[in-house]
């Protein structure tokens, strides 16, 4: 009998546990939202999605830190349509079509031929392939869209992501550009925490609820509640860089 009170208390501190970590690590609210999620996805067997982004504005660097220069055998190189480095990324060839289809451009971190890491960005709109969105850095042509940065697990630890990142700051510079917009995931600690090291401030938050074709979503400023059935049928969210 007292196993089994035992084994019953050791269940309930691990359930405890579960639910009340994402509210430490994300906060409150974040957390509670992360828990409706993860319930909505398994309770629907992976039909019901609830996706939440917080959208967020950073200064762009001007340059690569010194320590990300210190070897030589690393280059950054810009990887175009039907690139062999982008075969190595862990997304269908479909997304990778729509990318360049839409304007967008990928920077890469090399080593000879075995690649560290990738940055994408548009120079404009972004039509988000995770869900179905429009989100428009603000103001035109002084801020850029970044997405998806990747960096292979075995270099997360070295300096990829610092050369990486103070190119594309140093290019984008170039062209008159001073901030990039971007949106992250809310229940994604880690990143969040890595943005706000880079200077990185919230100036939004978009909460979207997938199921099937149906997606409803809303958030701050305009639009504020928003409903389709279609993939033409996108929210267009304007996501401000406050001249960051």
């Amino acid at each position: 009998m007292i196993g089994v009170q035992t084994q019953k208390r050791s269940m309930l501190q691990g359930l405890v546990h579960r639910l009340s970590s994402p509210l430490h690590t994300l906060g409150r609210r974040n957390g509670l939202w992360y828990l409706l999620s993860r319930a909505l996805e398994r309770g629907s067997g992976g039909r019901v999605r609830l996706i939440r982004y917080l959208l967020v504005a950073q200064p762009l660097p001007e340059g690569p830190p010194a320590r990300a220069l210190r070897d030589p055998g690393v280059t950054v190189r810009e990887a175009g349509h039907g690139d062999p480095l982008l075969q190595h990324l862990p997304h269908p060839a479909a997304v990778i079509r729509g990318r360049f289809a839409q304007g967008a451009r990928c920077l890469a971190v090399v080593r000879g031929a075995d690649p560290m890491a990738f940055l994408w960005w548009t120079e404009g709109p972004y039509e988000e392939d995770e869900v179905r969105c429009r989100f428009e850095p603000a103001p035109e042509g002084e801020a850029v869209w970044d997405f998806d940065v990747y960096v292979f697990p075995r270099h997360r630890f070295g300096t990829a992501f610092a050369r990486l990142w103070g190119e594309a700051g140093a290019r984008l510079r170039q062209r008159g550009y001073r901030a990039s917009c971007s949106r992250i995931s809310a229940f994604n600690a880690a990143s969040v925490a890595s943005h706000r090291r880079l200077g990185a401030r919230v100036t939004g938050m978009r909460t979207f609820l997938v199921l099937g074709p149906l997606q409803v979503s809303w958030g701050r400023g305009r639009p504020g509640f928003h409903v389709s059935l279609r993939d033409a049928a996108r929210p267009r969210v304007r996501v401000p860089s406050r001249a960051v």
